[in-house]
C-alpha cells in the first residue's frame, strides 16, 4: 500500500504531462496524434449497382472519379483503398490545400501488367519528413477505368504547425488545442499579448514559441512591427497597444500627459502615474514634468503645482498675473502701472496721456510699430535705466523692420517714465500701443516710453486699423500726398 501510494504521484505526472513541453517547461515541438479523417465502406454487391453514402457526401464508387472533402486542413498519413477483384488497371490520387484549390498529384501508378487489372488493395503512405508531409483539405481519387470501390481510408492529423498535441478533428472545422502561446484553429498566428516576434511554425529543432510584449503590466495586447524588428537585430517588435493606468509609449514605460512618474512606485504598479495636480491660475497649463511632478508656472509663481508666490513678488487680483513683483525703492509699480505724477519735473518729461487719437494713413506710416497688446504687469529690474515689463501680443497691424512677435513678450521702459506714469497701464487690460523704436537699448526689442502712446482697446477700432494696414501693405506710405484722418476715440 505505500508503495502504491509512491508511485501514484509520479504516475499522475506522468498522465497530465503536456507533450509540447518539456519536463522542465521548456517549449518543444509536438503534434496531434493520427486519426482517422474519412471514410466510405460498402459491400461488394452494391459496390457496382448502389451510390453509396460516403462521411462526406453521396459518391459512386463505380465511376472513374472519385472525391473525399476531409472538412479542414490535415497532415496526410495515409490512404487506404481496397477494389472489387479485380481492381481498377491505372491509379492517380491527388490532393487540394484548400477547397476550390488546385489539385497536385501525390501519387501516380502506371498501369499493372496483365489482363486481369490491378490488385485489390492499394495504400498510399506520406514520407515521415518534415519537408515532405502532405497538407490536404480535400482527395480525389482517378481509376484507369470503372471499378468498384469497395472501401476508402484516410488517416492523418490535424495541421497545429507543430504548437498542439491535441485537437478536436470532429469539429468543422477542425480546431488544434494550440500551446506555446498560439491561437487560431491551426495554431496559426500568435495571442494577442504575445506578438513581439513573428509568428513561425514549430520544427523539431526550434519550437519558435510566441514570445510576450514587455508592456509593464500596463497592456493586455499588442502589435507586430517588422520595422522595428529589423533595427532591433531581431530580437524585439512588439509594440503595446492600449496602455491603461495613465501609462503610454511602445513598452507603456512613460506616463500620459497631466500624468508623472512615480519613484516610490514600481514601474509595473498600477499608481506608476499621479495626475499632475496644477494649480488652475497659477500654472500655464495642466501639464508637468513627467520625472519631477513639477508644473509650468506663471511668472512670480512657484511651488510643485505653481500654488504659491516667487520671494519678491506678491499676489494680485488678475489671473492672467497672479503674482506680480513687489515694487522696488523709488519705483511705482502700483495698479494702474506707473500713475501720471504731479511731479513739476515728470510734467516736463511726459506729456498728458491721451484719451483718444486721429489716426491717419500718414500717422500710421510715421509709427514703428501698432499694436494690440494686453499688459501682464511683470516689472523687473535690467540695469539702472530700464525696466522690463511683461505683455502678450494680440495682434501686429504694423512692426518695424525686426518683426514683432506675437505672444508673451518683454517690452522695455524707461525706468524714469516708468516712475513718472508717463504711460498708464493696468495688469490684465488690453491697449493700443504705437511707438517708436528709436532710443531702445536693443532695435530688436519693443520699447515703451514717454513718446509711445497707450489706449485701452475698444473692439470698433479694429476695422479701421486693418483698412489702414491694407493700403500700407499696397504701398499707401510711399505715395502718400494728402491723407485722410479717420478718427480712433
Amino acid at each position: 500500500m505505500p508503495r502504491i501510494l509512491v508511485l501514484l504521484p509520479l504516475l499522475l505526472g506522468w498522465a497530465i504531462a503536456d507533450p509540447c513541453y518539456h519536463p522542465g517547461g521548456r517549449p518543444r515541438f509536438c503534434l496531434p496524434p493520427v486519426t482517422q479523417l474519412a471514410g466510405l465502406v460498402v459491400s461488394c454487391a452494391q459496390a457496382c449497382s448502389l451510390s453509396a453514402e460516403g462521411r462526406f457526401g453521396p459518391q459512386n464508387p463505380c465511376n472513374s472519379s472519385l472525391t473525399l472533402q476531409l472538412g479542414g486542413t490535415f497532415l496526410l498519413n495515409s490512404v487506404s483503398l481496397r477494389f472489387c477483384s479485380p481492381g481498377p488497371p491505372s491509379l492517380v490520387l491527388s490532393a487540394a490545400w484548400a477547397p476550390g484549390g488546385p489539385w497536385r498529384a501525390l501519387w501516380r501508378r502506371p498501369p499493372w501488367s496483365g489482363a486481369l487489372g490491378g490488385p485489390e488493395r492499394v495504400t498510399f503512405r506520406a514520407a515521415s519528413s518534415l519537408k515532405a508531409r502532405v497538407v490536404a483539405s480535400d482527395l480525389r481519387l482517378e481509376l484507369g477505368a470503372p471499378g468498384g470501390l469497395l472501401a476508402a481510408r484516410v488517416r492523418g492529423r490535424c495541421q497545429c504547425h507543430g504548437h498542439a498535441a491535441r485537437c478536436a478533428a470532429r469539429t468543422r472545422p477542425p480546431r488544434c488545442r494550440c500551446r506555446h502561446h498560439t491561437t487560431g484553429p491551426g495554431c496559426e498566428s500568435c495571442r494577442p499579448s504575445h506578438r513581439d516576434r513573428p509568428w513561425r511554425p514549430a520544427t523539431p529543432q526550434h519550437p519558435h514559441p510566441c514570445l510576450p510584449c514587455s508592456c509593464n503590466q500596463h497592456a493586455r495586447r499588442c502589435r507586430f512591427n517588422s520595422e522595428l524588428f529589423r533595427l532591433s537585430g531581431g530580437q524585439s517588435g512588439g509594440v503595446c497597444e492600449r496602455c491603461r493606468h495613465h501609462t503610454a509609449g511602445r513598452h507603456c514605460h512613460y506616463c500620459q500627459p497631466g500624468f508623472w512618474r512615480d519613484p516610490g512606485q514600481p514601474l509595473t504598479s498600477r499608481k506608476a502615474c499621479r495626475a499632475c495636480q496644477c494649480h488652475p491660475i497659477g500654472a500655464t497649463g495642466s501639464t508637468c514634468n513627467q520625472t519631477s511632478g513639477q508644473c509650468a508656472c506663471k511668472i512670480g509663481v512657484t511651488g510643485a503645482t505653481c500654488s504659491r508666490c516667487a520671494p519678491g513678488f506678491q499676489q494680485s487680483r488678475s489671473p492672467m498675473m497672479p503674482c506680480q513683483r513687489i515694487p522696488e525703492a523709488g519705483t511705482t509699480t502700483a495698479t494702474p502701472l506707473g500713475a501720471y505724477s504731479s511731479d513739476p519735473q515728470c510734467q516736463l518729461h511726459c506729456s498728458r496721456p491721451a484719451s483718444a487719437v486721429h489716426m491717419s494713413l500718414g500717422r500710421f506710416c510715421q509709427q514703428d510699430y501698432v499694436l494690440r497688446a494686453q499688459v501682464l504687469g511683470s516689472v523687473v529690474a535690467a540695469g539702472p535705466a530700464w525696466r522690463r515689463l511683461a505683455v502678450r501680443v494680440l495682434t501686429v497691424y504694423k512692426q518695424r523692420a525686426q518683426a514683432v512677435r506675437r505672444g508673451t513678450q518683454d517690452a522695455w521702459v524707461p525706468r524714469t517714465d516708468l516712475t513718472c506714469g508717463c504711460l498708464s497701464l493696468r495688469p490684465g487690460t488690453d491697449y493700443l500701443l504705437l511707438g517708436s523704436a528709436a532710443g531702445g537699448p536693443d532695435l530688436a526689442r519693443l520699447v515703451l516710453d514717454h513718446h509711445s502712446l497707450a489706449l485701452p482697446w475698444r473692439p470698433h477700432w479694429a476695422r479701421p486699423l486693418r483698412r489702414l494696414q491694407q493700403e500700407e501693405r499696397a504701398g499707401g506710405c510711399r505715395r502718400l500726398r494728402a491723407p485722410t484722418a479717420e478718427p480712433l476715440a
